[in-house]
């Protein structure tokens, strides 16, 4: 049964109550007054986090994304020669991933700060 048939059928129960011995129920809930919340519309609900951790999320994602542009490349002219200075260069080796942890621990970072 909803909610709302349950408080009808109290209602009713009072009020026939009331007219068997004259005398004035006490409504069962209390009468409540204008909410100092904000009511949001049906369907939609606020978000989790605030604008200031989805700016966090963003830069860390943006930090991902660059150290794996900095990673990628080091294709050659002629596939049949393998050119170490390239593949193996500081950029690709060294600097990408620490970008990327960089990027991540700023994620984790804008999670854990709320």
């Amino acid at each position: 049964m909803s909610k709302q048939r349950k408080k009808k059928d109290r209602q009713a129960a009072q009020r026939a109550a009331a007219q068997v011995d004259n005398t004035r129920v006490a409504p069962a809930t209390p009468v409540t007054t204008r909410s100092t919340t904000k009511e949001t519309p049906k369907g939609t609900r606020p978000l989790t986090f605030g604008r200031d951790t989805y700016l966090w999320m963003g830069i860390g994602f943006g930090l991902v994304i660059l150290g794996m542009l900095l990673m990628s490349g080091g294709r050659g002219d002629d596939p049949t020669v393998f050119d170490e200075s390239v593949i193996y260069s500081f950029r690709r080796i060294t600097l990408a991933p620490i970008v990327i942890l960089g990027g991540l621990g700023t994620v984790i970072y804008a999670i854990l700060k709320k």
